[in-house]
């Protein structure tokens, strides 16, 4: 009886055992299916992305708004990733929040001009991200930003401070103007937000160019972070989109990659098209120092650069035009 027991025993733990076994191996099996079917998605969705980059390339002024699978996607200087799946690239010019969630992509393209076309930059974001921008009643400067912005985007404007209350945006990004102070926005309702995820910029010049203060929330407070610089209404718009410094100024500075290289390009076809007609060299010989010091200033972003930038690029302007009056072969 004792051995017959024992056998009955037996026979129930080797039971258990292998059942165990089994239903290990297929939670294993489906987890990891699971796990294949989630980075698979994730890669569909970076390769969607890579599709967008390249058709911004030849698409200018354009606003979309794409659905895609429900997604963290992780945006950084010259990176993207979902989740493990990660991609790295060279010079990339991608305007965005760190984080964009969701599943819907607002996607925006604007030239950047030096003064000729150098290159489309391309911005992306979520509508579930909050867009507050303040300027005065008489700021020009604060509408034409506002316009420029797409209609899909969650925005507001105002003429004032107002009185900021948590709506549940996972981010919430302040667009200021010189007339109005970051430190005066009352942080009280979003205090409990994670401080990345509550910043602002402050602009301060006009719509060619000028400078922009950074800043992050610091429990109930501001935190200013470095400065930085912009050129053109292109790069600034850039700056709503990128809510760090380091994204920000990580763009530009492939923006300034492409200058170099399209301006290379600008110089070589003015230098062809001296002697071709005498009354034109004078227009040629100008625009050729004009060229280079676009090529010098391209050589960095920062303040001297965007400066004589601004110089070159007006001359440059000018010049074309002379060359039109006078039926010369155009610059750009």
């Amino acid at each position: 009886m004792n051995k017959k027991a024992f056998e009955i025993q037996f026979n129930w733990l080797f039971v258990l055992v292998a059942g165990t076994a089994i239903i290990i191996f297929f939670i294993v099996l489906v987890t990891r299916h699971k796990d294949i079917s989630e980075t698979s998605a994730k890669a569909d969705v970076l390769k969607s992305i890579e599709s967008i980059i390249t058709a911004a390339s030849v698409s200018t002024d354009t606003v979309n708004v794409l659905d895609i699978t429900n997604s963290n996607i992780e945006v950084g200087c010259n990176r993207v990733s979902i989740g493990g799946v990660s991609r790295q690239y060279q010079k990339l010019i991608l305007f965005a929040p760190t984080l964009i969630k969701g599943n819907k992509l607002i996607t925006h393209t604007l030239a950047f001009n030096a003064p000729y076309r150098v290159t489309n930059l391309l911005y992306i974001t979520s509508p579930q991200i909050r867009y507050i921008i303040i300027g005065s009643s008489n700021s020009e400067f604060a509408k034409e930003i506002n316009k420029s912005l797409p209609i899909e985007l969650k925005k507001e404007i105002y003429k004032s401070i107002p009185d900021i209350k948590n709506l549940n945006n996972y981010k919430v990004r302040f667009i200021v103007f010189e007339d109005f102070d970051v430190e005066d926005i009352d942080l009280t309702n979003l205090e409990r937000m994670p401080n990345s995820d509550v910043t602002a910029i402050k602009i301060i010049g006009d719509i060619n160019k000028g400078e922009i203060e950074f800043y992050e929330k610091d429990g109930t407070s501001w935190l200013q972070q470095e400065n930085s610089f912009y050129f053109g209404k292109s790069s600034l718009i850039g700056a709503i989109y990128s809510d760090t410094l380091e994204n920000y100024e990580c763009n530009m500075e492939n923006v300034f990659s492409r200058i170099n290289l399209v301006t290379q390009v600008y110089i070589r076809r003015t230098t062809s098209l001296i002697s071709q007609r005498q009354e034109c060299n004078e227009y040629y010989g100008k625009s050729l120092v004009d060229l280079g010091n676009v090529l010098k200033a391209s050589s960095g972003f920062n303040y001297e650069n965007i400066n004589n930038l601004a110089n070159a690029a007006d001359s440059l302007i000018e010049q074309n035009k002379n060359m039109q009056e006078n039926s010369c072969i155009l610059i750009y």
